[in-house]
Protein backbone atom coordinates (compact mmCIF):
# COMPACT_ATOMS: atom_id res chain seq x y z
CA UNK A 1 0.00 0.00 0.00
CA UNK A 2 1.40 3.69 -1.17
CA UNK A 3 -0.59 5.18 0.91
CA UNK A 4 -0.24 3.55 4.38
CA UNK A 5 0.71 7.11 6.17
CA UNK A 6 -2.56 8.55 5.79
CA UNK A 7 -4.04 5.53 6.96
CA UNK A 8 -2.41 5.57 10.00
CA UNK A 9 -3.55 9.46 10.42
CA UNK A 10 -6.36 7.92 10.48
CA UNK A 11 -5.88 5.21 12.65
CA UNK A 12 -4.04 7.14 15.62
CA UNK A 13 -7.49 9.93 15.12
CA UNK A 14 -9.34 6.70 15.96
CA UNK A 15 -7.29 5.64 18.98
CA UNK A 16 -7.12 9.46 20.09
CA UNK A 17 -10.77 9.05 20.51
CA UNK A 18 -10.58 5.63 21.79
CA UNK A 19 -8.79 7.46 24.72
CA UNK A 20 -11.41 10.01 25.16
CA UNK A 21 -14.14 7.52 25.47
CA UNK A 22 -11.78 5.29 27.81
CA UNK A 23 -11.43 8.86 29.75
CA UNK A 24 -15.49 9.72 29.93
CA UNK A 25 -15.80 5.71 31.95
CA UNK A 26 -12.96 6.60 34.18
CA UNK A 27 -14.16 9.97 35.41
CA UNK A 28 -17.22 8.40 35.78
CA UNK A 29 -16.46 5.48 37.49
CA UNK A 30 -14.35 7.98 39.83
CA UNK A 31 -17.59 10.34 40.93
CA UNK A 32 -19.23 6.98 41.53
CA UNK A 33 -22.09 6.60 38.84
CA UNK A 34 -23.26 4.04 37.23
CA UNK A 35 -21.31 2.80 34.54
CA UNK A 36 -23.28 -0.45 33.14
CA UNK A 37 -21.45 -3.41 31.65
CA UNK A 38 -21.82 -2.83 28.04
CA UNK A 39 -20.99 0.39 27.66
CA UNK A 40 -17.94 -0.89 29.35
CA UNK A 41 -17.74 -3.81 26.32
CA UNK A 42 -18.58 -1.63 23.60
CA UNK A 43 -16.16 0.51 24.64
CA UNK A 44 -12.74 -2.22 25.15
CA UNK A 45 -14.38 -3.56 22.00
CA UNK A 46 -13.80 -0.10 19.94
CA UNK A 47 -10.50 0.46 21.68
CA UNK A 48 -8.93 -2.90 20.81
CA UNK A 49 -10.15 -3.23 16.88
CA UNK A 50 -8.83 0.72 16.53
CA UNK A 51 -5.37 -0.39 17.46
CA UNK A 52 -5.38 -3.99 15.83
CA UNK A 53 -6.05 -2.30 12.64
CA UNK A 54 -3.22 -0.05 13.43
CA UNK A 55 -1.28 -2.69 13.76
CA UNK A 56 -2.75 -4.90 10.63
CA UNK A 57 -1.73 -1.91 8.18
CA UNK A 58 1.87 -1.60 9.36
CA UNK A 59 4.86 -2.94 7.53
CA UNK A 60 6.50 -5.85 9.24
CA UNK A 61 9.33 -3.20 9.58
CA UNK A 62 8.42 -1.28 12.52
CA UNK A 63 7.74 -3.86 15.12
CA UNK A 64 7.97 -1.02 17.62
CA UNK A 65 5.35 0.70 17.36
CA UNK A 66 3.19 -2.55 17.03
CA UNK A 67 4.26 -2.87 20.81
CA UNK A 68 3.35 0.87 21.09
CA UNK A 69 -0.29 -0.23 20.04
CA UNK A 70 -0.32 -3.16 22.44
CA UNK A 71 0.79 -1.02 25.29
CA UNK A 72 -2.02 1.18 24.25
CA UNK A 73 -4.67 -1.25 24.55
CA UNK A 74 -3.36 -2.34 27.90
CA UNK A 75 -3.81 0.95 29.22
CA UNK A 76 -7.01 1.80 27.67
CA UNK A 77 -8.51 -1.62 28.98
CA UNK A 78 -6.84 -0.58 32.72
CA UNK A 79 -8.91 3.05 32.28
CA UNK A 80 -11.99 1.14 31.36
CA UNK A 81 -12.17 -1.94 33.57
CA UNK A 82 -9.86 -0.50 36.40
CA UNK A 83 -12.50 -0.35 39.83
CA UNK A 84 -12.78 3.48 41.59
CA UNK A 85 -9.44 3.45 44.13
CA UNK A 86 -9.82 3.80 47.40
CA UNK A 87 -9.31 7.26 49.28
Amino acid sequence: MENNAVYYLAISIFVCYGFNLAQGLRAAINRNETVRVIAKVFCSIYCISASLIGIMILPSSYQLISYLHVFIILFQMAMIWFPKPKE
